[in-house]
């Protein structure tokens, strides 16, 4: 079910006309590492798939694996969908082994990240398709090197976000602090995803977080995934982004 409180008293979270752009591009993006971004890609690209969209996902940094891209293979599974072997290169710019920030993964194997070769490869795929879904790597403001971060790059090129927050005691200030970075970048936000990692918690916190999120900033909250869910259980917030994509880009 889609939650939305649009009205605000904070002046710093109200909406902003930029979020009426068209949205061919799609970062999701994350409160922290291990939220769940990897599984809500899947879900929501295999929703989408099976909805008859043109999508595919992308990984521009990859890291903690030698040669392919662990969590695109994670996604296809878990959305139960295939890719085209021949946008391999493209869907993964690069892979390190370090299982660290991306700046720092590139360092320790004596490379630098280059925007350039992964705006050429957004831009491949963007053309082929009808939405890029780009999994971001830890939170929003993570380095690519050590003078671009990747909410910056993701502006640059225009990218929407789709927001997912770990529902848990702490997730309010860091789903805050992430939605006011996205608007001071005029980043389009979409909407949120609560995910549950765990099925522990007190239900009072886990079921007022959505509600203060998305009344304090006047975001669209999509829906929550219950802890150790699959592909089913993800079906009303798949319908639920489909609605809001859908709106958006007919504006």
């Amino acid at each position: 079910m889609i939650q939305r409180n649009d009205t605000t008293h904070n002046s710093k979270f109200k909406t902003q006309s930029s979020e009426l752009r068209r949205v061919s591009g799609l970062l999701v993006t994350g409160t922290d590492t291990g939220v769940g971004k990897t599984r809500i890609c899947g879900f929501l690209a295999g929703y989408l798939h099976r909805h008859g969209v043109r999508v595919v996902t992308q990984k521009w940094v990859q890291t903690g694996c030698a040669e392919q891209a662990e969590d695109l293979l994670a996604q296809q599974e878990l959305g139960a969908f295939d890719a085209d072997p021949a946008l391999a290169a493209w869907r993964n710019p690069y892979c390190f082994p370090l299982p660290a920030s991306p700046h720092l993964a590139a360092e320790e194997a004596g490379r630098e990240i280059e925007s350039a070769r992964i705006t050429v490869a957004y831009r491949e795929l963007a053309a082929r398709h009808e939405l890029v879904i780009v999994e971001g790597a830890g939170g929003l403001l993570v380095p690519l090197r050590r003078h671009l971060l990747l909410a910056d790059l993701a502006g640059e090129l225009g990218l929407s976000a789709l927001l997912v927050v770990r529902n848990g005691l702490g997730c309010v200030n860091h789903a805050l602090l992430t939605i006011e970075a996205l608007r001071q970048r005029n980043m389009p936000l979409l909407g949120v995803i609560f995910n549950r990692i765990t099925g522990e918690g007190d239900e009072r916190i886990l079921r007022d977080n959505p509600r203060i999120i998305a009344e304090i900033s006047g975001v669209t909250v999509l829906g929550e995934l219950p802890y150790g869910a699959s592909a089913p259980d993800f079906a009303p917030i798949g319908e639920a982004f489909m609605a809001r994509w859908q709106e958006l880009i007919h504006v």
